[in-house]
């Protein structure tokens, strides 16, 4: 865990997120260990330890892919102004107009891209996977789990590859990014 924190602080000496020419730049504040596990409490899940350690090292929220991540309780918001809990509560109380809505439970929202795409840690899953909520390409003739994309294996690996300089939005939208490939056979499909 140490290594992928030292990698962390080593990218954000080149940047803070992946969105600092447009993003205004708020100083980076800690979270508490009591602050994290009251949000795990109120949550109902842990979150993983490795985002735990970051949130208390180096900031809750407001760094990383991304517009950076989201801080929990009194952390970093996102940008329309809420908190990975405001936002995951807000998903999990459903749709006023499309009855077949409903958010996983433990999906916790982590990372906003833009235009309402987020990645998202399982944190019911041990690895703590990281999956894409992207509403955009939703088919309204189907369920919701079109709009849902594996990203990483966990967020170990998901935090690495960006703190190593690898551009995921690229690697999942990218002309031969995974997700834009699985994009283009719906394409083929329709």
């Amino acid at each position: 865990m140490d290594d992928i924190l030292t990698m962390i602080r080593r990218q954000l000496r080149v940047k803070l997120t992946d969105q600092d020419a447009i993003r205004k730049f708020v100083p980076l504040q800690s979270a508490t260990a009591i602050g994290l596990a009251a949000d795990e409490r109120l949550l109902g899940f842990n979150i993983p330890p490795l985002l735990k350690q970051s949130y208390i090292e180096i900031g809750n929220g407001g760094f990383g892919p991304g517009y950076g991540l989201i801080g929990m309780t009194s952390g970093a918001p996102d940008d329309t102004g809420k908190t990975a809990p405001e936002i995951y509560y807000q998903l999990r109380s459903g749709h006023p107009t499309d009855p077949a809505w409903k958010w996983p439970e433990c999906l916790l929202p982590i990372c906003h891209w833009g235009c309402a795409i987020y990645s998202c840690i399982a944190c019911d899953k041990p690895d703590f996977p990281i999956r894409i909520f992207d509403p955009n390409v939703h088919d309204h003739r189907v369920t919701w789990s079109d709009a849902f994309f594996e990203e990483a294996t966990s967020f170990d690996a998901w935090i690495s590859a960006w703190a190593d300089g690898v551009d995921l939005w690229e690697k999942s939208y990218g002309v031969d990014g995974a997700i834009a490939i699985i994009l283009a056979q719906r394409e083929k499909l329709i």
